[in-house]
This record gives C-alpha cells, structure tokens and sequence, in this order.
C-alpha cells in the first residue's frame, strides 16, 4: 500500500491524488467526446465544476451539523484542510443536486448528456478502486494465491488489482466502440451510458463478492444488492432505449436546390408526401451559395417535419432515392437538383459510421435555422438543448442574408 506520495519536502496524500488524476482524464476525455458528439460539453463540464465545489462546502457542512462541539470548540475548522471532517454522502448528494439544478435550468437533454459522462464514470471508477489499493481499503478475504497480496497480517484477494483489470477491459470496449470518442457507436441516445453504468454495476457485483467486511441485510451484502438493482435497471433503460421501436418518429428534414428549384422542391415534396405523413412545411427561403467563388449561384430551401416508422438507415436509403430519382448525382456540389438532409432524427443524439445526428449544419446556417424558427418556434437542440432564438442569434449577418419567397407553386404558403 501507499497512502502518502512523497515529492521532496512535500508529502501528497495518494488516494486524494489518484482521484484528482483520474477525474480530470474523465472529464477531459468527456470534452473530446462532446465535441464530436454534438453535446454541450462546456456547459456540462461547468455544471459538474460547481456541484463539486458545492459539493466540498457541503460536505464540510454537513459534517459540523452532526459534529457541532467541533465548531463551538474550534470555529475556525470550518476552513480546516482535514479531508476527515467531511460528511462524503452529503456531499455527494449536494454535488449532485447542484448539478442536476445546473443542467435542468440550461435545458441538457437526458441521454445525451450522460452519454458525454460515459468515460468520466469509468475513470472515476477506476480512480476509487486505485485510491481503495493505496489506502488498503475494501481489502479481499484471506487467500493462499500466488497472486495474493500481504495485508492485515494475511494473503489475501487483491479486490481492488481485480476491479481494476475489469475496468481497464471495460475503458477500452468503449474507446474501440467510440472509435477513440470519434462517435457513440449507437443509433439511440443514452444506450452507450447504460451499458457502461451496468458494467461498472457487474464489475461491482462481481468483485464484492471477494471483500472480507461487508454489511449485510437480511443476510445479503447491501453493495451487492445495490449492484443487482443498478444492473437490472440498466438492462431494463437498454431495452426500453435499444428494442422497442417507437410507431412513428419525428424527423426535420431540410431541403435546398438550385437548378429548377421551384419544381424540384415542389415535386421533391410530393414524392416524400408518397412516403411519409408531413406535418409541417416552411414557406421557401432564397439564399446565396455559402461557398467562396459561388456567389452568384442562388439556392430554395425550405424544412419539412415529417413523421415515419422507418429506421434512421432505413430513412437515409429513402431519401437518397428520392434525391436520385430528380438527377442528383454523387459527388456533383455545383448541380443540385434536389439535397434532403435529415436535420434531426426523434431526440436521438448520434454520431455513427460517419453520420451525426443532429446535423452539425443546423447550428451553422440561416437557410436551416429560419425555416425551422417558422414550423417549430418553441424548437429546442436535441443534443445542446438550445432554443432556436439562440441559435439564430448566434449566427453571423451573411447567414441570415435570406429571402423568404411568398408565392411558390404548390400555393401552400399563400
């Protein structure tokens, strides 16, 4: 064991250390993923700043509350560095709490958001199992094992080198599935936390069978049955999320042309009315090819909110058909006679075999964004949670240098 870690003059308590170390690789592996992800990564890393630090004052707290003779003896161990005067449940709870608070007033979807989280709790998770091993807590029963460790005047189970090894296999499924936070390698938001959350349930589960102390109720070791509980309803979230197919999904698709565009986004509609329900239609925007050296190049683009029962691989094929039946061509950026763009997917937040959804233009553009403000004013990003009055204001003059266009030939926007 190695409690304290010595750097000449100053001795640094390991276990705190560890922790530190493996939250900061936790959150800033967090940042990278939210970046390709499509997530709020700075808003999530500063609400997690603020319930930590509200989190330590609330330990601190909580611990004078139920040890008040301290604080009358002693008023200034309010500021005391002693990491043993904190109450760490109350903490962790008022943590939490603070977080939670954070992140529901700046509207961060659910799934998404823990998601992003995904590589935090397994570092965090390893960073407590290393600190538990310089410390010489949650130590195994005795075992005769070559492998076995000297403590507490007995070989016994490494529990901690067992959790760790598990957990090592665990970080690197999912830096294999993220393709190195590249992507969350899934079509549905929040599967990938609930996988890991019922890892670290299991690698839990599994190991705590060969701790020495243990509290039991009823019988049953208490860590265990949380483990058990925790891993059910992961497994539960993971066929809610992953197996049930919703009967209908809500998609934004966007659609732009410049050559015929009247007719082609009139007939490009028709065709996708052929295939799905459209519950709303934007009036037809003009605006100036975005591309340097295109200027004199005008594109019609509008936003269609459709409904379908296809899945998101099914809907892509589909649209891509039709996309072809009206000439366009694969690779051709100059001739578009018709470019659908699936802007959002239900409130699925993904990035997979080189597809992100939301559609990281629809935070970039006014030939997007107005259209959408018209058939979804109260519209919020599936992934950020945003509203669209912020988006747009976020948006530079030359994007919102656009033209609606009042009369079209379908005579649907009047």
């Amino acid at each position: 064991m190695f409690p304290v870690i010595d750097l000449g003059p100053v001795a640094l308590q390991a276990a705190g250390l560890l922790i530190i170390l493996s939250v900061w690789l936790g959150l800033w592996l967090s940042g990278k993923f939210a970046t390709h992800l499509g997530t709020n990564g700075d808003v999530i890393e500063n609400g997690l700043l603020y319930g930590f630090m509200g989190g330590i004052v609330a330990a601190r707290v909580g611990f004078l509350l139920t040890n008040p003779t301290i604080l009358q003896e002693n008023p200034l161990s309010i500021v005391s560095l002693t990491p043993s005067m904190l109450d760490a449940n109350f903490g962790l709870l008022a943590g939490l709490l603070i977080a939670l608070i954070i992140f529901q007033r700046k509207h961060l979807p659910l799934w998404p958001t823990l998601d992003t989280l995904s590589p935090l709790m397994i570092l965090a998770y390893a960073g407590f199992q290393l600190a538990n091993l310089a410390n010489g807590n949650a130590y195994g029963l005795p075992a005769e094992l070559p492998w076995g460790i000297s403590l507490w005047n007995a070989i016994r189970h490494p529990v901690q080198i067992y959790a760790l090894i598990l957990t090592a296999g665990l970080f690197i499924w999912w830096l294999a599935r993220t393709r190195f936070t590249k992507q969350n390698g899934f079509y549905h938001s929040g599967i990938l936390f609930s996988l890991t959350f019922g890892s670290l349930a299991l690698i839990t589960l599994t190991t705590q069978a060969f701790i020495a102390e243990k509290q039991l109720l009823f019988g049953v070791d208490q860590i265990q049955l949380f483990s058990l509980i925790l891993l059910a309803g992961s497994l539960l979230i993971i066929n809610q999320l992953g197996f049930r197919k919703p009967k209908v999904t809500k998609v934004y698709i966007s659609m732009g042309s410049n050559s015929d565009p009247l007719d082609n986004l009139y007939e490009g509609s028709q065709d996708i009315a052929a295939h799905f329900k459209i519950l709303r239609r934007s009036e037809v925007y003009k605006t100036k090819d975005i591309r340097e050296g295109h200027e004199d190049i005008f594109y019609l683009n509008r936003v269609l909110l459709i409904e379908t029962s296809l899945s998101y691989p099914e809907l892509i094929a589909t649209l891509k058909e039709i996309e072809q039946s009206h000439g366009r061509q694969h690779g051709e950026l100059d001739v578009i006679p018709l470019d659908l763009d699936v802007l959002t997917f239900g409130k699925q937040v993904f990035s997979n075999l080189n597809r992100q959804i939301p559609d990281p233009d629809l935070r970039k553009h006014g030939y997007i964004l107005l259209p959408l403000a018209e058939t979804t004013p109260d519209f919020r990003h599936p992934a950020t949670g945003e509203s669209i009055d912020d988006l747009i204001l976020k948006l530079s003059p030359e994007e919102l240098d656009i033209q609606k266009i009042e009369e079209v030939k379908d005579g649907i926007e009047g």
